[in-house]
């Protein structure tokens, strides 16, 4: 689903992605696993969902059209400061930057893309989920 229609609950998982077919992956499997989730494909669309306040977890990309995933990551901590953070990247070279340490990420918040055990992509959002009371 892209947007919120069908948002009925809070501890939703957002999905990021520029790629539909990573959104769309993701989200079947999360929902294998009992986990809702939204998705959006900007940044620009993600922070004009109407269920912005159901969600807990955000799933980001770094490089999205528009505004990138830093900078999403800072405008919603902004509005948001409850929700947490995963950074899904394809970027082998990226790094943290003091404005998102400052917000509570660290290294073992970035998954880089593709992740082979989705076992590890699952734990690490029901610890989020944990964290953000949901």
């Amino acid at each position: 689903m892209n947007g919120c229609t069908t948002c009925r609950s809070r501890g939703l998982v957002l999905l990021l992605d520029d790629e539909q077919n990573i959104r769309d992956s993701l989200a079947e499997y999360l929902s294998d696993c009992g986990i809702a989730t939204v998705r959006a494909e900007s940044a620009e669309d993600a922070l004009a969902l109407d269920c912005l306040d159901d969600i807990a977890v955000a799933v980001v990309d770094i490089r999205l059209g528009g505004m990138d995933g830093l900078e999403f990551i800072k405008a919603l901590h902004a509005r948001q400061p409850a929700v947490r953070y995963i950074i899904h990247t394809g970027s082998t070279d990226f790094q943290l930057d003091a404005d998102l340490r400052a917000i509570g990420l660290s290294e073992r918040d970035v998954l880089f893309k593709p992740v082979l055990d989705m076992a590890l992509f699952t734990q690490a959002i029901r610890q989020k989920l944990t964290e953000a009371g949901s």
